[in-house]
């Protein structure tokens, strides 16, 4: 089992692994303040090696968030740290930094997966997709291929199940709300490869279906008068209210077209 690297080491190994894939120096200056302030926490704390909790811990202490975004709000200033936190862990966890999901225009194709992508790219055509959509499917495919390349993948019968979950798992943190659809189009480009003989078995099996939580339906059983008490009941001027507004406007909506069919 690989011995867990210093956080002053680990923080190293980025900074070098940024500068060789040409990030911008003002942003490897950033992150590199970035990661001296989040080393100097650790040893106040007496923590050698770096852990999500000891992130976690940082965030809320120095600015009252976490790395859940999506979950809760956090302030601007603390998007350098959030991002630093990220690239620790990711790469205490894959050993590569994981580039985030962004439209590139004029994506160049890895010359070991250009065939094969020419390949689906025809298929998407032959198959008639709407040309948004397969600009969609590209861009999501494209970053998965990134991770190969970093992952050094040579070729697509070099990639196995312990590769899809460990790509599964540095994107589900990031991309929550996103993550049904960059898994769907996983799962389509692997059963392409395995149709046409591009894998010898179908790697599409190993993708994950995440669950998909939605509002429960509205009570057939309620009645408008019930739900305009409801409606008048919620506080407008706090934060939740606020927050919650929508549902609530389809279920005003909701309860004016039963008024309707009732009369």
């Amino acid at each position: 089992m690989e011995t867990k690297k210093p956080i002053e080491t680990l923080a190293a190994e980025v900074i070098e692994a940024l500068k060789q894939m040409n990030y911008a120096y003002n942003t490897v200056c950033g992150i590199r303040a970035s990661f001296s302030r989040i080393c100097a926490f650790a040893r106040k704390r007496n923590v050698r090696y770096f852990s999500e909790d000891l992130g976690q811990e940082y965030l809320r202490e120095k600015y009252g968030c976490t790395t859940n975004y999506y979950l809760e709000p956090f302030p601007r200033k603390a998007k350098q740290a959030i991002r630093s936190i990220r690239l620790l862990g990711d790469y205490q966890l894959h050993g590569i930094v994981i580039r985030r999901i962004v439209k590139r225009k004029g994506y160049v194709k890895p010359p070991q997966f250009e065939e094969i992508l020419t390949a689906y790219e025809k298929e998407c055509e032959t198959n008639e997709y709407s040309m948004r959509g397969m600009r969609g499917r590209l861009q999501r495919l494209f970053f998965f291929v990134d991770y190969l390349e970093l992952r050094n993948v040579i070729k697509v019968d070099d990639i196995t199940p312990d590769i899809i979950s460990n790509y599964v798992i540095s994107i589900c943190p990031k991309h929550e709300k996103s993550i049904a659809s960059i898994l769907t189009t996983l799962r389509v480009f692997l059963r392409f490869l395995y149709l046409h003989g591009f894998t010898e078995r179908d790697l599409s099996l190993a993708v994950p279906k995440p669950t998909r939580y939605r509002y429960p339906a509205v009570p057939s059983t309620w009645e408008p008068t019930e739900v305009k008490r409801m409606l008048d009941a919620i506080d407008r001027g706090s934060p939740r209210g606020k927050r919650d507004m929508p549902f609530f406007f389809l279920l005003r909506s909701w309860a004016c077209g039963l008024a309707t069919s009732k009369l």
